[in-house]
Parts: structure tokens; C-alpha cells; sequence
């Protein structure tokens, strides 16, 4: 068996990361605070979520190894290991075991867990911020006993939402009251599948460490993100960035910034089709802003094709890496509060 306590080079670190034999993200020094995917003793299995009609399952980690399975957009597979396979992108070779079926090249699935939580009592009159943590649920418009399929959304894995209130149904079912950050929409969720932050889960790290010796590079060419500080590298992920598209140039811009505003939660709009939700990319988590345009880093639920360029500008990340970014830079947001801007903060180096 490999000895997965063997210590590696940083030029070694840096290989295997580009290649994708490392996952998407990797702390250089310990991080509690992460997205439960991360943890080593994970309270459920790992399942991964499919994005599109269509995707394949492979008979081995090879797109010339014959087609066994071809699935749709929302099925939720078993995940068993994870290796390395054939080229997915340019800086990636990571692919899945689906359990007892077969093999998926990374970018095909969401990881996603199925955990259910025990419904708050009470929720504080400023709202509480909570992240859904089952593959993907029914948020219904205006009413939770509204079973018309046109009056839901559906909202996905790692996403995060203002919780403003509780519902109990005739039933005896408890459901949260969402409030839609966008429009004031207000949607009603099942409380078992949305995780309320406690405050101490969203406390700043690396929090007495100076502004000026705290920085972040953006590799645009390795589509990575490094951040330092006093000048050693302490976390990396993988990234997607902006891309030339059909002649439009939505790519991210080089040149040094500061982050000067974040939100946990955003309403964002995209060009993808996710679902019945079409463009719409509800409770888009931890969104970090650098630039005065709306450029951030943000955790990204409806594609993991980290490693290539294909964003509308922002920096798309793995979701435990958005947090990380969201709360290791400054300024630091006081836990209930939705949105917080400065003058000042981290430094961002985009190149």
C-alpha cells in the first residue's frame, strides 16, 4: 500500500496538482473548517452528481474503452476511488469508479454527499446562512405545499441560502424559508437538507497575519490559485478562469488587485443549462470580489471542469476552496451579515 504520509517536493507538489493526481484543491497546512468532502472521516459516502443528459460511464478510465452506461442531467451515482486516466483537460488526468458500473472522467460529476440535518427551532431574526448538503432539492416558490413543477427551483449541492424563517406544514414537515437574494423571491426548502452555518464555522483563519504579507496569484497559463503568506505558498486549487468566447472576450483580467467585497450567497446568472433552472445559478457560494467590474473568486456547483478556461470572467473554484479563499482574505465578514465591502484588502495578482 502507498505510503500516503510521504512527504513530496514543492516542484513535485506542483506537478502532480497540474496533472490532477492531487484532486482540485490542496492545503498546505491543516484546515478544519473545510467542506465535509474533505474530511477524512466523512459522515456519508461520496456520490457524484451528473451535469448533463447523456454522460457516459466508461469500462476503464479511458475514453477508447467502450461506452457502458450513457446517463441523465441529476442522476446520482456511488463513488469508490478515484485514479488517473486519460487527459480530461489540459492540466487534468482525474476519473471516478462509479460503483459497480463502471468509470467517469472528473469533469463529468459533481461531488456531492446525501446528509441530512436536524431542523432549527428557532431561526434569528437577521436570517442564518445555510448550505444544502443533499445532491440537489425542490425549493418551492411562495408556498411548500405548491406541488406544481412550474412554481420550483431546484437548488444544488454546496449552494448557500439566507435562511429568514420556519414553515410546518399540515403534515408535521418543516420547512426553511429562503429569501432569494436577487430578486426577494422567497422559496421554502425541506429542512433536512440545509446545514446552518454555527459562527464559529465561518471565522476568519490566518487572522493575525498583516494584510500586506498575505497575497494570491492567478496563474491564468496553469489555471491555478496559490495563496501566500510572508512569501510561502500555504493553499493551492485548481481553477477555471475566463474565456475568449464566440469572439467575446469574457476572460479575466491581469493586473493587481485588492479584495474589497464579498457575499457568502449570490444569485448569479450563466449561459450553462443546469436544469430547470435554466441560466440561473441560485446561492452561488462565497463569492470573493478583486476587481470593481464584479470579478471574484466563487465556489462553483454546475461544472467542475477546473483546469481549463471557461468562465465569464471570474474565477471558478471547488467549493471547499471558495470558502477557504472567502475566509482566509481580508476583509473579514461578521458571520450574519450578507454582504461587506472596504476600501481595502488581500492583494490578488493575476497573471
Amino acid at each position: 500500500m502507498e505510503n500516503k504520509n510521504r512527504k513530496i517536493s514543492r516542484r513535485n507538489f506542483l506537478k502532480y496538482s497540474m496533472e490532477g493526481s492531487l484532486g482540485s484543491l490542496f492545503f498546505l497546512r491543516p484546515y478544519l473548517n473545510s467542506d465535509p468532502i474533505t474530511f477524512i472521516n466523512p459522515p456519508s459516502p461520496l456520490l457524484g452528481r451528473v451535469f448533463h443528459d447523456d454522460t457516459v460511464i466508461y469500462k476503464a478510465p479511458s475514453f477508447s474503452s467502450g461506452i457502458k452506461y450513457h446517463l441523465k442531467m441529476n442522476d446520482v451515482l456511488p463513488l469508490e476511488n478515484q485514479l488517473i486516466g486519460d487527459p480530461v483537460n489540459e492540466h487534468s488526468k482525474l476519473w471516478y469508479e462509479v460503483s459497480g458500473y463502471g468509470f467517469m472522467p472528473a469533469n463529468s460529476i459533481q461531488l456531492v454527499r446525501q446528509q441530512l440535518n436536524n431542523p432549527r427551532k428557532q431561526i434569528n431574526n437577521r436570517g442564518e446562512l445555510g448550505t444544502i448538503t443533499v445532491p440537489f432539492t425542490q425549493a418551492w416558490k411562495a408556498s411548500s405545499s405548491n406541488t406544481d413543477s412550474e412554481n420550483y427551483q431546484l437548488f444544488f449541492y454546496g449552494s448557500n441560502h439566507w435562511v429568514k424563517g420556519i414553515f410546518i406544514d399540515e403534515k408535521g414537515d418543516t420547512y426553511y424559508k429562503i429569501v432569494e437574494d436577487r430578486w426577494g423571491d422567497v422559496y421554502y426548502v425541506t429542512a433536512q437538507h440545509i446545514s446552518i452555518f454555527e459562527d464559529n464555522e465561518l471565522l476568519p483563519l490566518a487572522s493575525k497575519i498583516p494584510m500586506a504579507d498575505k497575497h494570491i496569484d492567478v496563474n491564468i497559463h496553469d489555471q491555478m490559485v496559490i495563496a501566500y503568506e510572508y512569501g510561502k505558498p500555504v493553499f493551492m486549487s485548481q481553477a477555471s478562469t475566463g474565456v475568449l468566447d464566440d469572439g467575446t472576450d469574457l476572460s479575466t483580467p491581469p493586473g493587481e488587485y485588492e479584495v474589497t467585497y464579498k457575499r457568502p450567497s449570490r444569485h448569479m446568472v450563466h449561459s450553462d443549462k443546469i436544469g430547470i433552472n435554466d441560466s440561473e445559478l441560485y446561492g452561488v457560494p462565497w463569492v470573493t470580489y478583486f476587481t470593481n467590474t464584479g470579478i471574484a473568486f466563487h465556489g462553483t456547483y454546475w461544472h467542475s471542469d477546473f483546469g481549463i478556461q471557461r468562465s465569464h470572467g471570474c474565477v471558478n473554484l471547488p467549493i471547499p476552496a471558495a470558502k477557504w479563499i472567502y475566509l482566509w482574505t481580508q476583509p473579514t465578514v461578521p458571520p450574519r451579515q450578507d454582504t461587506y465591502k472596504s476600501n481595502h484588502g488581500t492583494r490578488v495578482i493575476v497573471t
